[in-house]
């Protein structure tokens, strides 16, 4: 997509833009939130999604495992109790994964 909905109002999207990959669902509001955590602070990443806590939407932090430890360090700070349960970690090698079981399960459907 060049733009994104505008599900809110404009500074709630502007906010939004800054994310890395939004899901949207047949009404064009987002569903899920996904930030790519290589190599930046995943504490902003969490600032985002405190922020747009009031949507009904999955929130994930996508990094290598090895910076679990650093996600449930920051994300067990008392400000982010209100989105503690919410937000999901989910390392590449995992992702890669579930890519391989959806890309066979593709396969074997087109069969």
């Amino acid at each position: 997509m060049q733009e994104i909905y505008q599900f809110s109002y404009t500074e709630t999207v502007n906010r939004a833009k800054t994310i890395d990959v939004i899901r949207f669902n047949d009404r064009h509001i987002p569903s899920a939130f996904f930030e790519i955590e290589h190599s930046t602070d995943i504490q902003n990443s969490l600032l985002k999604y405190f922020e747009l806590q009031d949507f009904n939407a999955d929130f994930y932090i996508v990094s290598d495992a090895y910076r679990r430890n650093k996600f449930n360090e920051i994300i067990s700070r008392s400000v982010f109790k209100p989105i503690k349960e919410r937000v999901k970690f989910k390392s590449y090698e995992a992702l890669l994964i579930i890519y391989d079981k959806v890309f066979r399960q593709m396969q074997a459907d087109a069969l």
